[in-house]
């Protein structure tokens, strides 16, 4: 009976399994350009392949990011977005990305925001708790994170106006 379930067990790819990594039919009812053949469930929302309206970035929603950043990334992410966290070390099979490497950073807003609100590998799904503003207001404030350590002479022009930005 072990024996069995241990060859069970071993034959499986518990990864294609996963809710998150599964193909997602969009708005228009398509999934890789085929018509989905299926009816979504009363009260389910289908993916959104459009983002929400971005609000106008102020000093004030910057504080809010960092605010619900703290609160709700930085116990995974570390508080200053590089990883580092009691319960990242404590995670054995795959720990949280850094949010302020090369990878993370070259990520654009809609990346970012579609993992806040879908989750991404073992994070979880903040559609619920976390409305569209939040969502902004995390994005802006790690996109400063992104940028701290950075002299102003290394960023682009685009990168130093934002910097300048969040400084006034």
């Amino acid at each position: 009976m072990r024996l069995a379930l241990l060859v069970l067990v071993a034959g499986c790819d518990w990864s294609l399994h996963r809710m998150q990594e599964q193909p997602r039919c969009g708005v228009d009812r398509t999934l890789f350009g085929e018509p989905c053949n299926r009816e979504l469930p009363d009260g389910v929302v289908a993916w959104q392949s459009e983002l929400p309206p971005a609000p106008k970035p102020t000093r004030a929603l910057v504080e809010r990011g960092r605010d619900r950043f703290q609160r709700m990334c930085a116990p995974c992410h570390g508080v200053l977005g590089d990883g580092d966290s009691d319960v990242a070390r404590a995670m054995t099979l795959r720990r949280p990305p850094p949010l302020v490497d090369a990878t993370v950073t070259g990520f654009d807003d809609a990346r970012i925001l579609r993992a806040i609100t879908d989750g991404y590998g073992m994070m979880p799904s903040y559609a619920q708790a976390v409305s569209n503003t939040d969502r902004y207001a995390v994005l802006y404030y790690l996109r400063v994170l992104q940028h701290r350590d950075a002299a102003l002479d290394e960023l682009t022009a685009e990168q130093r106006q934002e910097a300048v930005q969040w400084l006034r």
